[in-house]
């Protein structure tokens, strides 16, 4: 930027008189690249380093910001290093070894045209992220997969449906870990929406957004691989207040209620099984008479017909009821709701 005093300058020295007209003209457009010369020569010359800013191309998030983002898929290559391993049979390590923002499009190219992309929709952010493999690691999991080894070099050849049938089902594996890794941010849920070799496509998706990409190395069975993450800025930018490293250490101070895993929890829970008894009363004998009982004998309980019974909930006194038939089956009617005295250990927490 030029100081108003070298404006100044620039003006008094550039400005051209008519003679003819009488009327004084400026370029703006010399004036401007007068200007930018004469500041970078200045600059130069005084041992400083100049830098071009590309408006068309600005940073817009800080270096705090893409820390926090580094620091929630470094843990998540913690909870990968875990759960990865169990899913392909063999050690896996991931590692975060680079990240850097930039147009999408110039990615795009550096990958071969037979490389698979999955998009990740983050619920409830917009846009959706993107993730690759490199083809080395991915024959290497199919390989895994399937059962057999690769010895010596892959053969390079188009991804079949049933390939990318088990590529995706890897990605899936690995949305949880996603999903707990952000979770100390924002409240996520993610989901594959589609995976496909057809860069045309996803260019179309993605279009000419600026994107934060994070470079993986896996490594497995000694060979070396990437797996590539793009996050647009678009998905970042809700969350851009909360995108701290601090934030991202001490965890988020108000956990978001998660409705959807709510939910599928009560479901789940709706399927449980508990045993039921109904007790019909007791009755105390001694020995001899227990050895003398034959059928046709009465046993005498110490409940009366009128009185309701208890029933049972997996051994604890929850309801009363009555004994009946329905049908040709014996039956029990709730008639009222046990209220068991509060725990005194529970009256000191609370």
């Amino acid at each position: 930027m030029l100081s108003q005093s070298e404006i100044d300058a620039l003006l008094k020295g550039a400005i051209e008189v008519d003679q003819k007209d009488g009327q004084e003209s400026v370029n703006l457009a010399e004036l401007i690249n007068q200007g930018g010369e004469q500041r970078g020569r200045a600059e130069t010359e005084g041992g400083k380093k100049v830098t071009a800013y590309n408006f068309w191309s600005p940073d817009r998030f800080s270096k705090e910001q893409m820390r926090a983002v580094e620091l929630v898929h470094e843990d998540l290559t913690e909870r990968l290093t875990t759960s990865l391993p169990t899913f392909l049979r063999t050690n896996l390590r991931p590692r975060l070894v680079h990240t850097e923002q930039g147009r999408f499009h110039d990615f795009l190219k550096d990958f071969p045209p037979n490389s698979l992309f999955h998009m990740i929709n983050l619920a409830p952010l917009p846009s959706q992220v993107v993730i690759t493999m490199s083809p080395n690691i991915s024959y290497l999991i199919l390989e895994q997969r399937l059962g057999g080894k690769i010895e010596g070099r892959y053969q390079d050849r188009q991804l079949t449906e049933i390939d990318q049938s088990l590529l995706r089902g890897l990605v899936e594996h690995m949305l949880g870990d996603i999903k707990a890794a952000w979770s100390k941010v924002v409240s996520v849920e993610p989901t594959l929406e589609d995976s496909t070799t057809n860069q045309h496509w996803v260019q179309m998706i993605m279009g000419n957004e600026r994107v934060m990409l994070l470079t993986f190395e896996l490594n497995i069975q000694g060979t070396t691989g990437t797996m590539s993450m793009f996050i647009p800025f678009n998905t970042l930018k809700p969350i851009a207040n909360v995108l701290n490293p601090h934030i991202w250490i001490a965890g988020r101070k108000e956990q978001q209620q998660d409705y959807t895993t709510r939910e599928k929890v009560l479901q789940n829970m709706q399927r449980v099984t508990l045993p039921i008894r109904v007790p019909l009363g007791q009755a105390e004998l001694h020995l001899r008479e227990i050895l003398n009982l034959a059928v046709g004998d009465v046993i005498q309980l110490d409940t009366s017909i009128r009185e309701p019974l208890v029933v049972e909930v997996a051994r604890r006194k929850r309801f009363t009821g009555r004994v009946g038939r329905s049908g040709r089956n014996l039956a029990i009617q709730i008639s009222g709701v046990i209220r068991e005295p509060a725990d005194p250990a529970d009256e000191i927490e609370r």
